[in-house]
C-alpha cells in the first residue's frame, strides 16, 4: 500500500477525518465523535444483530464518556520510506515490535502505539487489519 491508498482506506471508516500538520509533515486521521454518534444513533434505530447492537452500545457509551470531540486513530508521516502510526494496545504492541520495522510511537503513547517504517515485514493486509484495530480501540 502506498500513502494515497492508505489515506483512501482510512477515510472509509465511519466519521473519519484527516487534518494536515504542515509543520511536522503529518496527516492525522481522527474520528469525529459527533458525526459517529449520529451514524450509530441512526443504525441503532433500525434492525441490528446482537453483535452490531453491542458494538453500537459500546461506541455510544464511549462517546458519552469522552470529553474530547475527536480522537486520533492513525498518523501518516509524509516522505519516504512510508511511516505510519496506529494504536495497537499494549500486548500487541510488544509482539509487533519483534519485527525490525516496528518501533514504539514517537508522537503518541509508546505503550499502546506503534510506528511502522516501510512495509518490509508488515504486509498490506496486516496493515489494513492493524488500522481496523486502531479505529476500534479508539471508538469502542
Amino acid at each position: 500500500m502506498n500513502q494515497s491508498e492508505i489515506k483512501d482506506f482510512l477515510l472509509n471508516f465511519d466519521a473519519a477525518e484527516v487534518r494536515k500538520d504542515e509543520e511536522n509533515k503529518l496527516e492525522i486521521f481522527e474520528v469525529n465523535f459527533e458525526n459517529l454518534k449520529k451514524i450509530w444513533q441512526e443504525k441503532m434505530a433500525g434492525e441490528l444483530g446482537d453483535f452490531e447492537r453491542e458494538t453500537g452500545e459500546k461506541i455510544l457509551s464511549k462517546i458519552a464518556e469522552s470529553e474530547e470531540p475527536k480522537a486520533i486513530f492513525a498518523i501518516i508521516h509524509d516522505g519516504s520510506p512510508l511511516k505510519v502510526e496506529m494504536k495497537t494496545g499494549a500486548q500487541l504492541a510488544r509482539i509487533l515490535r519483534e519485527k525490525e520495522s516496528v518501533v514504539p510511537s514517537k508522537l503518541m503513547s509508546e505503550r499502546e502505539w506503534n510506528l511502522i517504517i516501510g512495509q518490509g515485514q508488515v504486509s498490506a493486509e496486516e496493515l489494513r487489519d492493524l488500522f481496523r484495530l486502531s479505529y476500534r480501540l479508539v471508538c469502542e
